[in-house]
């Protein structure tokens, strides 16, 4: 039997975690969203999967007629990366913006977590039993752009991180602008 002090302990942390996390998609006093990075982030996340989806459905038909006759796992392949780069070369124009440079990078931590939740529930549908096409599916369609995408937006934010210049107080040399 579960001891119920701890249950309760441990439930209570649950809860203030959640208020926490929630809270930061409500408005303040003056009607402003106390934090701006996650909610557009969380729309822009949206874009980025219309704009990847639109690429695979452009570009494919072409690149199988391009690619008749050729082995399949070529096809396979060609089918998962031009798509996916064209996606992050368009995704990665989201830079000449002005605002804050996170939005790109955290718009793909929310798309990988929305498609970790889509992959949990495929498999829940449908059943260990279709695990392999399910994952074929996913590794085609899912894994290059995501991969491509985060890596590309990551080391971007990274090189601009790294480039800017530090804030002019001496005593917090570590903290920048």
């Amino acid at each position: 039997m579960a001891d119920p002090i701890r249950q309760k302990e441990i439930d209570e942390r649950v809860g203030r975690f959640a208020d926490k996390f929630w809270g930061a998609f409500q408005m303040t006093e003056n009607g402003r969203v106390k934090s701006t990075i996650l909610l557009y982030s969380f729309c822009l996340c949206w874009v980025l999967l219309a704009l990847y989806g639109g690429c695979f459905a452009l570009l494919n038909p072409w690149l199988d007629g391009l690619l008749q006759g050729m082995p399949v796992g070529l096809v396979t392949l060609v089918e998962a990366l031009v798509p996916a780069v064209a996606g992050t070369a368009a995704a990665q124009l989201v830079w000449l913006l002005p605002g804050d440079k996170r939005l790109l990078p955290a718009s793909y931590i929310w798309l990988a977590l929305l498609l970790l939740a889509c992959l949990i529930a495929l498999i829940v549908m449908m059943g260990l039993e279709s695990m392999g096409l399910i994952l074929q599916f996913f590794g085609m369609f899912v894994l290059a752009p995501l991969a491509l995408g985060l890596g590309s937006s990551l080391l971007a934010y990274y090189l601009y991180w790294k480039k800017k210049a530090p804030a002019g107080d001496p005593a917090r040399p570590w903290k920048r602008q």
